[in-house]
């Protein structure tokens, strides 16, 4: 609680006495405010100071800190929470001692630089992660302001997406077919829904509709934990499959656990992890195939989104089928111009050549019956 004390000041006119307001921050640090003439003076101005919640003026950033790491950052999921941690102790704890309104920008500008040499990624969580920490601060009146949006913005570098062409697709299918037959009917939804991993490893049986030929999606398992929403209000969707593809999944049904209600479970049972199928799966699949760059299990999802465009399957379906907010992601994300595509297109336009040349030379003058030419280009004009 705040109180009142004397002080008596020296001056050029002797010495004065004045009523101060003291009080203690947060971490028991005292402090005095104000300088009045009276008691009564300095009444009219304790209710400012009896919360603890006031601005301090040597905060260090460590204090900073300290009140979200002890009780905001429980909000966060297990894998941020233990990232947070890890990177406050690499980066930030080295310079917890500095107080806070003596860190210039130019230094906190460099500090981020130097994480973003090392990687981009981590500069991105250390930044986001600061910023929310001070922000915090600042609703509890510990500072004033947040120096952290001083910092540029850390743009990620363009996406290494690697698709796969038809043939490979074909391959490996007829690759996974053959040496890891457990795991075909799973690739085969990844490479004919487009549907992200957390999706997939959250299907039910009972997400499965062979009358309306789709799948519900409406939950995701992402982080070793089942979350019943998806991840954005637009991925809440059906995704539309053809026959055979469900023929496949319902021979795979009946291959399972009648009590298990999972549509992909692993050995034991339980949802599938990332981790192991890249490891036991896609890896190997990969190098069994002979294909050497780089294709992530999420990269079969801009390879469906491809093969969709190239059949010329309404951009619109696509987006819908793929769970994306904006068809701007669909085209300029995911989408790749590759050869299907290009063929395609050399072909209809071909196709369209040919129909209008034909239409041109029946074009006649209603008058006298003869084959309207076109005007002969004068010497030194466009037209």
């Amino acid at each position: 609680m705040a109180g009142i004390s004397k002080k008596t000041y020296n001056t050029k006119k002797g010495k004065v006495t004045k009523y101060v307001i003291t009080y203690r921050d947060i971490y028991g640090k005292q402090h005095t405010a104000g300088a009045y003439d009276t008691k009564k003076e300095a009444l009219k101005h304790i209710n400012d100071y009896e919360e603890v919640s006031v601005l301090t003026e040597n905060i260090t950033l460590g204090q900073v800190f300290k009140p979200f790491m002890d009780k905001a950052i429980r909000k966060y999921s297990s894998n941020t929470i233990k990232n947070y941690k890890m990177y406050y102790t690499k980066y930030f704890e080295p310079i917890q001692h500095l107080e806070y309104k003596k860190i210039s920008t130019i230094f906190l500008q460099k500090f981020f630089d130097d994480i973003e040499s090392q990687s981009v990624y981590v500069a991105q969580t250390c930044l986001k992660f600061a910023k929310s920490a001070t922000n915090y601060a600042i609703n509890h009146k510990l500072i004033a302001t947040n120096k952290f949006n001083s910092v540029e913005k850390i743009s990620s570098p363009p996406a290494d997406i690697n698709h796969l062409t038809n043939d490979e697709v074909q391959l490996v299918l007829d690759t996974c077919k053959k040496e890891f037959p457990q795991y075909f009917v799973l690739l085969s939804v990844f490479v004919w829904t487009g549907m992200r991993e957390g999706e997939v490893f959250a299907l039910e049986k009972s997400d499965f509709n062979p009358e309306g030929l789709f799948l519900r999606v409406n939950k995701q398992f992402t982080n070793n934990e089942l979350k019943n929403k998806t991840k954005t209000d637009s991925s809440n969707r059906k995704v539309y499959i053809f026959e055979s593809l469900a023929e496949l999944i319902e021979e795979h049904i009946k291959t399972l656990n009648p009590e298990n209600p999972l549509l992909f479970p692993n050995a034991k049972g339980k949802h599938l992890n990332a981790n192991n199928l890249r490891n036991r799966l896609w890896k190997p699949l990969l190098k069994l195939c002979g294909i050497t760059k780089r294709v992530r299990i999420h990269d079969i999802r801009g390879t469906y989104i491809d093969m969709t465009l190239s059949s010329g399957l309404s951009p619109k379906f696509t987006q819908n089928n793929v769970g994306h907010k904006r068809n701007s992601t669909t085209m300029d994300i995911y989408a790749r111009n590759n050869e299907d595509m290009v063929n395609f297109a050399q072909y209809a336009l071909n196709n369209a050549f040919k129909k209008c040349e034909q239409n041109v030379s029946k074009i006649e003058n209603p008058t006298n019956k003869k084959i309207v030419p076109f005007p002969k280009r004068l010497a030194g004009t466009m037209f």
